[in-house]
């Protein structure tokens, strides 16, 4: 069997053969959260079946069976409904309904398109040729859809980021399920930004070649399927929480105990403000508490998905930007603010709170005394 080998066809055959494997990882938490985890699958499979097929093409290896470049499988067209409805049940409690109930039209689609798939599949094996696509590149329906999906994609993530804001505005009792938003909101992101380079790299490679595509525009596309399959692999396999917990379950603490433990950790930060103790450590606020450290470590990356320091640096940080929004402000320095919130050094200060604000601290006393 001859075939087509090249670095990036190689690139992109591994990240399909990752994003596969990812896939069984996946369908192994669906105990935790069953219909998002089968929403994710159908997102990631089908991203990882986009990039098998082309590189499959490139390889030229349909020119042993022709049939096969038009498997009926609309994987095009569920992609991001795939993560549409992932995210959805991921942002719901487990008692709400499910979205999918309401928004099963934005599968219709897909299921239109899985029937043409099958007629065309079913014409190219009774006669074993290319017939029947090249009758549909000449129409420039392919050409048609593929602006097509890319508008909806870029619709349904916009979409799902509008959703995120909208809950955004409402209260939560901790910050476990915003900390999870902030996630998902990077998330969706990063795959909107390919879903635009890949509709604009599209419409310039039609521009530049009178009209056609080329693999010009499938390369980049391919190619960024790839590395972001790489990216889901390594958070997946790494920090599967990021992917598969329920931010609304109580992880084994009961509601009475998540309210008793959240009024001491109010009562801790807030009221006592022991994280402006530089040296504190797990064990004291555990004490402080009156509770095993143990316990307190498991609450905080469990309710607030955050280890001792993040948990306390984000406290301090809070403290740090009421500072510098109070009356007073002009009279803290960057030193004084470090030492006041609790930080051993300026270093550390200046790091940690660009990592959570994404300002520095002079940008963003800057920025408070501009808006002020």
């Amino acid at each position: 069997m001859e075939l087509k080998y090249s670095f990036l066809n190689i690139i992109i055959l591994f990240g399909a053969l990752q994003g596969f494997i990812l896939c069984l990882f996946a369908y192994q938490k669906r105990k935790q959260n069953k219909h998002a985890v089968y929403f994710f699958i159908l997102f990631l499979f089908s991203l990882a079946f986009y990039n098998l097929m082309y590189a499959f093409l490139d390889m030229d290896l349909f020119k042993y069976y022709r049939p096969l470049h038009l498997f009926p499988y609309p994987y095009n067209w569920l992609i991001v409904p795939g993560l549409y409805f992932y995210v959805r049940n991921q942002l719901q409690p487990n008692k709400h309904q499910r979205y999918f109930k309401k928004e099963w039209y934005l599968l219709l689609p897909a299921a239109i398109y899985l029937l043409l798939r099958v007629y065309w599949f079913t014409i190219s094996a009774v006669e074993n040729s290319y017939r029947i696509t090249q009758v549909l590149v000449t129409s420039d329906f392919f050409r048609i859809q593929e602006f097509a999906i890319l508008a909806f994609n870029i619709f349904l993530l916009l979409r799902l980021l509008y959703v995120i804001k909208k809950q955004e505005q409402q209260e939560v009792q901790n910050i476990k399920v915003a900390s999870f938003r902030k996630w998902l909101k990077l998330f969706i992101r990063v795959f909107l930004l390919l879903t635009v380079s890949n509709f604009l790299c599209f419409g310039i490679d039609m521009i530049l070649h009178n009209g056609h595509e080329t693999f010009a525009f499938l390369y980049p596309t391919l190619i960024s399927n790839a590395l972001f399959i790489y990216w889901v692999g390594f958070i997946g396999f790494t920090n599967p929480g990021r992917f598969f917990n329920n931010p609304h379950t109580n992880d084994g603490f009961s509601a009475l105990q998540i309210l008793e433990m959240d009024r001491k950790l109010a009562v801790a930060m807030k009221e006592q403000m022991l994280f402006r103790q530089s040296s504190l450590t797990v064990q004291q606020l555990a004490e402080a508490l009156a509770i095993p450290s143990k316990e307190l470590t498991k609450f905080l990356q469990e309710q607030h998905q955050m280890n001792f320091s993040e948990y306390v640096n984000h406290h301090r940080i809070e403290y740090v930007k009421e500072l510098i929004n109070s009356a007073a402000a002009e009279k803290y320095t960057l030193v004084s603010l470090a030492e006041l919130s609790g930080f051993a050094s300026k270093s550390s200060f200046n790091a940690i709170f660009k990592k959570i604000t994404g300002l520095t601290p002079s940008a963003y006393k800057k920025q408070q005394s501009i808006s002020g």
